[in-house]
């Protein structure tokens, strides 16, 4: 269901070089100038091929550093500042360092005046030899706006991007009147190919998110309709959410809070927190009891997945179907 899409010719060439189709629709948006800019990951070996592309397409390009991405849980004891690391753990290593295992952070953009506001906001926290050193809050959030994010999204971001107290798609879910769940502001699989947007919206029916979406559907369709139509099959799919990092989607239908299904897809990306896939396969309903997920098998009770407290990246269940 999430296998990888090449294009039949629109921005094939990038598929190709990266050997995935992680962030394609970006890269479609930022040709078509709807992104101002956008940053990527392109594995070392590749990078001057993918230059090259850039090129053909009337891209700017400009490389930051490398990340050699690790596991968290493999980061050695004496790294400074470790536990702060949320989504991106990585050591950063200069571009002329000879380890080829790594992947250079690069942005691209039509005009190189929005490449440079990019570049000076966009850097992640990092390792760099055996500290953390973090970004300032303030560039986080410039960031957002060199992206092209809405404002209002970039706002309440700003106000619950704390990996210490919330869980940002759970409040998200809390601004949005029920059963008001547009499909083109679903964020849950942007690192799974099929997705518009890569920010998180304010609400999942956010009016300058569903704009924004439009015209970037609109864009792609004009070159890949095909792309277009599996890409809203796989935003309109039912979704338990526990936080950003565990997210299931399934083949089912949201009927009175209960989520019917015939199958069920891990797209929280990092397999260690997929500890959920097996149990959910063994069962064809779920649904939320307090703050526990059930699941049944034919009416009768399976597994209950009883909710835990956490200091960080705190988990709120829930269940939702996008219209």
């Amino acid at each position: 269901m999430f296998e990888q899409f090449l294009p039949k010719k629109f921005c094939r060439d990038f598929a190709e070089i990266k050997f995935t189709s992680s962030q394609l629709t970006m890269i479609m948006a930022t040709i078509k100038g709807i992104k101002p800019c956008m940053d990527d990951w392109v594995r070392v070996d590749r990078f001057d091929a993918y230059q090259k592309i850039c090129k053909r397409y009337g891209l700017f390009v400009k490389p930051d550093t490398i990340f050699k991405v690790v596991k968290k849980d493999d980061l050695p004891e004496n790294i400074i500042g470790k536990q702060r690391l949320t989504t991106t753990t990585a050591f950063g290593l200069s571009l002329d360092n000879p380890d080829k295992d790594g992947a250079v952070h690069v942005f691209i953009s039509k005009t190189k005046k929005n490449l440079d506001n990019a570049f000076k906001n966009g850097w992640y926290p990092l390792i760099i030899k055996n500290r953390v050193i973090d970004k300032p809050l303030a560039d986080a959030f410039k960031f957002g706006y060199d992206l092209g994010y809405p404002k209002c999204c970039v706002a309440f971001f700003q106000k619950y991007n704390n990996w210490n107290k919330y869980s940002n798609l759970y409040e998200i879910f809390k601004n949005t009147p029920e059963n008001k769940y547009c499909y083109l502001c679903n964020p849950f699989t942007k690192d799974m190919t099929y997705s518009y947007i890569y920010h998180m919206p304010c609400s999942y029916n956010c009016e300058e998110t569903i704009k924004l979406t439009k015209r970037i559907k609109e864009a792609i369709k004009e070159e890949e309709p095909e792309f277009v139509r599996k890409i809203d099959e796989h935003l309109r799919l039912p979704s338990l959410v526990f936080y950003e990092r565990k997210i299931y989607a399934f083949e089912g239908k949201l009927q009175n809070k209960k989520l019917h299904y015939k199958e069920v897809y891990f797209i929280g990306q990092m397999s260690e927190n997929n500890l959920y896939e097996a149990d959910l396969k063994r069962g064809d309903c779920i649904f939320i009891e307090g703050k526990d997920v059930l699941i049944l098998k034919k009416e009768r009770l399976i597994k209950r997945i009883k909710w835990q407290a956490k200091d960080f990246a705190p988990e709120a269940p829930f269940i939702i179907q996008f219209n």
